[in-house]
């Protein structure tokens, strides 16, 4: 038996996330049923997170064991054969049994995106956040700032959170301005359900001057979330990079 690891890209507007549920299609029920096209059996893909539904992928990973003598980098082409264009393999490569897609996950990266104006611009609607009025840009990069570093964010979850610990490391959080709208890009090692949609809720609430980055440092101590913050919808979400300990990957 052969573990390998594959990345994929995918869009997620017609998927309720990655992880299998009684409600919605999802990645992995796809991405397992095109497995079993592959290999005539029926395989478990674990997934490096799980993802909400709606949110998009840039570069997303899974494992799976297999009895196969595939070489390892054409697995990547045989499963795009059964696998839809809104789901497309990107690499595959083997590694060790005991490497797991999501608990050996060092650092994830995400995007929002969202633009402030005076009207909806349909273009980029689909993809981003639209927030009427003009952005306190000073004021969002102070929330940034506010963001990084070890902290409680039990403010900043759902109720229906894992009973994963709530105590994350930020690694970076910034605003980045592209010509159609600004991104909120934030890399840390760990996520809670819902937790990058509420940050970047905060950072358009700065941006709208209703809170301020010692709202930000008084959340974390008390727990509470401001109630100028929502949680912003997915679809101006995207898992944008996966990062590995590369000596995790390797054969023993």
């Amino acid at each position: 038996m052969r573990r390998f690891l594959v990345e994929i890209q995918y869009l997620g507007k017609n998927y309720g996330g990655w992880q299998k549920n009684d409600n919605s299609k999802t990645v992995q029920e796809v991405v397992e049923t095109a497995l079993e096209k592959l290999f005539s059996a029926k395989i478990k893909a674990e997934g490096c997170s799980r993802t909400d539904a709606g949110v998009n992928a840039r570069q997303y990973f899974f494992h799976f064991d297999a009895d196969t003598k595939l070489p390892e980098d054409r697995i990547c082409y045989k499963l795009n054969r059964f696998l839809p264009n809104d789901i497309v393999c990107q690499s595959s490569r083997e590694v060790p049994g005991h490497f797991h897609a999501r608990k050996n996950v060092s650092g994830k990266t995400y995007v929002y995106r969202f633009y402030f104006g005076e009207h909806i611009m349909p273009l980029i609607n689909r993809d981003a956040y639209f927030i009427k009025g003009a952005a306190d840009e000073g004021n969002m990069e102070k929330v940034c700032s506010a963001f990084v570093g070890k902290h409680d964010f039990s403010a900043f979850k759902t109720d229906s959170s894992s009973h994963s610990s709530p105590v994350k490391t930020i690694f970076s959080a910034d605003i980045e301005k592209t010509p159609d709208c600004y991104e909120f890009i934030v890399t840390g090692d760990g996520f809670l359900y819902n937790m990058v949609r509420i940050m970047a809720g905060a950072v358009v609430a700065a941006g709208q001057g209703k809170i301020s980055a010692s709202d930000i440092i008084s959340a974390f101590e008390s727990g509470g979330r401001p109630e100028n913050i929502i949680t912003l919808p997915p679809k101006g979400l995207t898992l944008e990079r996966v990062e590995y300990d590369k000596t995790e990957e390797k054969q023993n």
